[in-house]
């Protein structure tokens, strides 16, 4: 998996959730690992590609927003959600 800002889409940069500031709101633009059953996981709870996302929170585990829910996964799972600000 990829560290830091990864081009994406010609001139956006994306970066994964894990290294946001918290309360930075940004657009998710896609998802990137390897076990469908997290990756179902994530987008059961609607981290879709297009959805606004607002980190919350870093330790002890990231929280972010989506709408008006709230959730709270590990790092793993914070490293695959790649957003753009």
């Amino acid at each position: 998996m990829a560290q830091g800002p990864v081009p994406f889409s010609g001139e956006v940069t994306c970066l994964p959730l894990s290294s946001l500031p918290v309360n930075q709101k940004a657009e998710v633009t896609h998802l990137e690992m390897q076990d469908p059953q997290r990756l179902k996981k994530l987008i059961a709870i609607g981290v879709l590609p297009g959805s606004p996302i607002t980190l919350l929170q870093r330790f002890p585990s990231y929280v972010f927003q989506i709408g008006w829910s709230q959730f709270s996964v590990d790092r793993g799972l914070a490293s695959a959600i790649y957003v753009k600000l």
